[in-house]
């Protein structure tokens, strides 16, 4: 179960993934979710990554990759 600001993220970043062709950066999502730092982003990410929704790839810019569906 995902929380409504997750929610929020999760369908921002298939969203984006599906007009742009690629993920978009940190700064891009902490601006579209009104956030103040980018240490909260990495936050929310973790939690859609631990959750199963998403996974990061390391070491790599724009690596995040939709590998289960939100209904």
């Amino acid at each position: 179960m995902l929380t409504p600001r997750q929610i929020k993220l999760f369908n921002f970043l298939k969203k984006y993934k599906e007009e742009n062709n690629y993920m978009p950066t940190f700064r891009e999502i902490k601006k579209h979710m009104n956030l103040k730092s980018i240490s909260t982003v990495h936050k929310m990410i973790g939690y859609l990554e631990f959750k199963g929704y998403i996974k990061r790839i390391p070491a790599m810019a724009r690596a995040l990759e939709i590998i289960k569906e939100y209904k």
